[in-house]
């Protein structure tokens, strides 16, 4: 005798939905699962989120340009983070994320200018940060990664020009183009596991006044 297992169905917030939810404090639902592609885009009047515990995906432009937002945290199962999903969010000022996520996607908090705080909670996974994550994050001031990030996208951190503290996890394998361009960190030690720096790595850093370079790097940049 066989028995046919049937699984539900995810359940997705999508924007035509998210009118139901709207208010300053929005609070998605327990039995979401998915939040769905500019499912609250540009919604000014939100100022914070409440997200359930079981929410494994917010998808790309989610929050884009939702200009009162103030603060956001993940929960811990996310799985997923869409491109600029809560970019251009001008009032955005902290961001709890989970260090789990195995990336954190391109252009996910660009030009997040008022966005100062960044901090990584629970089991590391987080692989790579992708192209312009933190692009023009112009008054971001300090960040650690999680400890199994190993490559850093192309301008992930560009025009950070507050960022004056920065740790780099002991699995770096490679930083790209102009990753760190224009930041403020006066003094920087790259990890030993460092392979690849690319070009205009750390371009226009004008306050870096001491770098350590690991012996085993086999490729740096102009």
């Amino acid at each position: 005798m066989y028995y046919e297992v049937h699984r539900s169905a995810p359940k997705v917030l999508t924007r035509q939905m998210a009118g139901r939810y709207l208010a300053e404090n929005v609070r998605i639902p327990k039995y979401m699962d998915i939040i769905a592609n500019g499912a609250f885009q540009k919604r000014n009047v939100i100022q914070s989120v409440q997200f359930p515990s079981t929410l494994s995906r917010i998808g790309a432009n989610a929050f884009y340009g939702c200009y009162f937002l103030r603060s956001v945290q993940l929960p811990e199962k996310l799985c997923e983070l869409g491109m600029q999903a809560f970019a251009d969010c001008q009032n955005l000022t902290t961001a709890t994320l989970p260090a789990s996520l195995p990336t954190l996607s391109r252009d996910v908090f660009k030009a997040d200018r008022k966005l100062t705080s960044v901090s990584f909670y629970g089991d590391d996974g987080m692989r790579v940060i992708q192209p312009n994550a933190f692009c023009e994050c112009t008054s971001l001031t300090d960040i650690a990664l999680p400890d199994t990030v190993t490559e850093i996208g192309s301008r992930a951190f560009y025009r950070c020009k507050s960022l004056s503290s920065l740790h780099l996890p002991a699995s770096i394998r490679k930083i790209s183009v102009q990753a760190f361009y224009f930041c403020a960190f006066p003094e920087l030690e790259l990890p030993k596991s460092l392979e690849v720096l690319e070009d205009s790595a750390f371009f226009k850093c004008v306050n870096l006044a001491w770098i350590r370079l690991p012996e085993n790097v086999r490729y740096i940049g102009k």
